[in-house]
């Protein structure tokens, strides 16, 4: 039987859980995005308005070898040159814990314009980079975050502001330097969850919520993307609960791959 560990904790009557992709030939659960616990009837009936605004926001961060190196592969970008030994923004997400949800794809009259965004493009280039294949232009990505995510919180950002918000938390976080203050570095070696989650609770950021891609033995042990919360101006924010989507079988230990 497969096993995977899922470390949850809450607060304030919500919780921060997994959505899963399922492979039923394989059997196994193959994590895919953060979401909070929501229903359809709650999704159809919340109305945006200027009022409406984001409780919080959760921010993605991937570590770039972890999707380089699995079967998904990595391609760069067609411009610019992203970071590839530092973790990387991969979502922005607007979260209305009251309402229990992440709102996607909301109607909006703001066109996605690059020249709106034009003095933080080579800081999103490389902290914010299209890494999927084929390889295209990073613009392209931005747009489609724009349109899922931003369109969402357009009550309390403007197109620049998200964007700016974003690349904020990346530099106040530094989770890369954060989580080498703590030991733990990215050597190729194993790190016991809980070292993880003690130096992101120190930093005051509250709960992390961590995902794992599969390794060479089939286990989901290989630190690809931690996920924290930060306000709508980017400064840190206290996550309200998290979970874990890694694998149990060797004692709750990731694996940091080497940049």
């Amino acid at each position: 039987m497969y096993s995977m560990s899922i470390h949850l904790t809450t607060r304030q009557n919500f919780s921060l859980l997994s959505a899963f992709a399922i492979n039923s030939r394989m059997n196994k659960f193959i994590p895919r995005f953060l979401l909070l616990t929501l229903s359809l009837a709650s999704l159809s009936s919340l109305v945006f308005t200027d009022e409406t605004t984001p409780d919080f926001f959760s921010i993605i961060f991937q570590w770039p070898k972890a999707k380089c190196e699995s079967k998904e592969g990595c391609c760069l970008p067609k411009k610019g040159k992203p970071v590839l030994n530092d973790f990387i923004i991969s979502e922005f997400k607007p979260v209305y814990a009251q309402e229990g949800l992440v709102p996607e794809n909301c109607t909006t009259t703001t066109k996605f314009q690059p020249s709106k965004i034009a003095d933080l493009v080579p800081s999103l280039e490389r902290y914010w980079p299209s890494l999927t294949c084929p390889r295209r232009d990073s613009k392209k990505l931005w747009k489609e975050e724009w349109v899922r995510y931003g369109s969402c919180a357009e009550s309390v950002v403007d197109l620049h502001d998200y964007f700016a918000a974003a690349l904020r938390i990346q530099k106040q976080i530094n989770l890369l330097k954060l989580l080498g203050d703590a030991g733990i570095i990215p050597n190729g070696k194993y790190y016991p969850g809980e070292a993880i989650n003690e130096a992101v609770r120190k930093a005051g950021l509250g709960d992390a919520a961590v995902t794992c891609r599969e390794d060479e033995d089939g286990l989901y042990t290989i630190l690809d993307q931690v996920i924290l919360c930060a306000t709508r101006l980017g400064n840190k924010f206290t996550c309200p609960g998290a979970f874990w989507i890694c694998d149990s079988r060797n004692g709750n230990k990731v694996k940091f791959l080497k940049p």
